[in-house]
């Protein structure tokens, strides 16, 4: 059974989502967020910053330290991405604590992990009280995940992302970032599948997996994520944070087109899965439990009858099932 944290997390679907009241808090998502700071911060970014990766923090640490040359604008962006990051982690922490009476007087009798627990607080939504009413809605789990103008996004699942990565109730079997890894790699040797025209997916259940997939735009030969890209890692943040969604697991899967060696597309995919993910754990604050990486090449081609096509470049977003009782995925090795 997970923990008693899920259960408040479970709370903010039900209260904000849905309904036509607002409470006067922040409910920018982090993608319009960095979207903002990716569009107002670009120049200043390839001019202070031009080698240096989202992940870590590092991108507004660099920013930071060469305020007194940024653009007002961004400037601006930063002190606004900045704030947002600050107050989304301190409410977080809240919530179990401000929201622990009303799930307790409303839903008391249901445990979490009981299917019956969201159907409560569906109910009991605007029952709760003003402070975890305001709580949720600093933390951010009101949020729209509406893609907007993600300009670079390939396609989703369907027309509602939470829809597209809901739906596993168990681990999906021996998907793994370590199983596929080694997929890739016995691809790579296997003489059958050395023509890469019409190249059979390494593997099928993988495209038949709650996902949602974008194309992140990279520096060439890199795995730097490009500024015009920031709003579709937030997306992926703004995602991972919808309450439907905290308690699952999920793959970050990189593919390249097949210019270049199989074996350097191989490596580079990995690189830019690893640097998606450590974006996410930081400064997005995802789990790392949450969360594995793995690049798969050109070894999963989207238009199999065109390698070199633009389109096979892409990242997939996966659930690969439920955190189990220890907070970790059951799926890894």
């Amino acid at each position: 059974m997970l923990g008693l944290k899920y259960a408040w997390f479970a709370i903010a679907a039900s209260l904000l989502f849905s309904g036509t009241e607002r409470v006067n808090a922040q409910s920018i998502g982090y993608a319009e967020a960095l979207g903002q700071l990716g569009t107002n911060c670009g120049k200043d970014i390839g001019k202070f910053c031009g080698k240096t990766p989202l992940g870590g923090g590092r991108v507004s640490e660099c920013l930071s330290r060469n305020q007194a040359g940024l653009s007002p604008q961004c400037r601006q962006s930063l002190v606004n991405v900045t704030a947002l990051l600050k107050r989304r982690i301190e409410a977080r922490a809240s919530v179990p604590r401000l929201c622990d009476a009303d799930r307790r007087r409303l839903c008391g009798g249901i445990e979490p992990g009981d299917g019956n627990l969201m159907e409560c607080f569906y109910k009991a939504k605007r029952n709760v009280s003003a402070a975890c009413q305001q709580a949720v809605a600093d933390a951010g789990y009101e949020v729209s995940l509406a893609p907007g103008p993600v300009a670079d996004q390939v396609h989703l699942s369907s027309n509602d992302i939470v829809s597209s990565l809901q739906g596993v109730e168990a681990a999906a079997g021996s998907i793994s970032a370590a199983s596929l890894r080694q997929l890739a790699i016995q691809s790579m040797h296997d003489p059958a599948r050395a023509n890469r025209v019409n190249r059979a997916p390494l593997s099928e259940q993988l495209n038949n997996l709650a996902q949602l997939t974008v194309a992140i735009q990279f520096d060439f030969n890199s795995a730097r994520i490009r500024p015009s890209s920031f709003r579709a890692v937030g997306l992926m943040a703004d995602a991972l944070y919808h309450p439907y969604l905290m308690g699952y697991c999920f793959l970050v899967v990189g593919h390249t087109d097949a210019k270049g060696s199989r074996d350097y597309n191989l490596k580079l995919s990995q690189e830019r899965a690893d640097a998606i993910r450590e974006a996410l754990i930081n400064p997005f604050g995802i789990g790392p439990a949450r969360i594995e990486a793995v690049g798969l090449g050109e070894e999963q081609l989207l238009d199999r009858a065109h390698p070199e096509a633009a389109e096979n470049r892409r990242v997939q977003l996966i659930n690969i099932g439920r955190l189990n009782a220890n907070s970790q995925c059951n799926t890894r090795r």
